[in-house]
């Protein structure tokens, strides 16, 4: 994980690598994202579940560009914790993960509020692609800049 001391506020989006905060209560799918997304040159913050991502997300001053986040947890679920964040930055990029057997019903979620969607397993590639678009998509901070 990540230190949030990388992690400043006030440093434009495009002076450093995207600060992504991932959540996923499954540590094997955690670390083999968050090791995909480092080779692909983001900084990483992990969390287990909702209450820690809140936890690293204040810790990091609301420097995250990027929510990635389980769609399906316990106590929280990643629906709710981007509902929460984002209310306190309308900016925040979200993307959500989901394993193949929920994939249906977080895809409707995903959907309806028109949020991008990975399914694992994924490739390389597939998350570069994904993250990029999700990072890139419309009113995100790095398409402002560019533009």
């Amino acid at each position: 994980m990540t230190d949030c001391a990388n992690a400043d506020p006030d440093v434009e989006s495009d002076a450093m690598p995207s600060r992504i905060l991932l959540v996923s209560p499954d540590t094997e799918t955690r670390a083999l994202a968050a090791f995909m997304l480092g080779r692909l040159g983001y900084l990483v913050f992990e969390a287990r579940h909702a209450p820690e991502a809140q936890c690293v997300y204040e810790e990091c001053r609301g420097a995250i560009d990027l929510l990635l986040t389980e769609a399906l947890m316990s106590r929280v679920n990643g629906h709710a914790l981007a509902d929460s964040l984002r209310a306190r930055n309308a900016a925040l990029r979200v993307l959500f993960l989901s394993d193949a057997s929920y994939e249906r019903m977080a895809r409707r979620v995903a959907a309806q509020k028109r949020l991008p969607f990975l399914v694992r397993p994924f490739t390389l590639a597939q998350l570069a692609k994904k993250v990029r678009e999700a990072l890139e998509g419309p009113g995100s901070r790095i398409q402002a800049a560019a533009g």
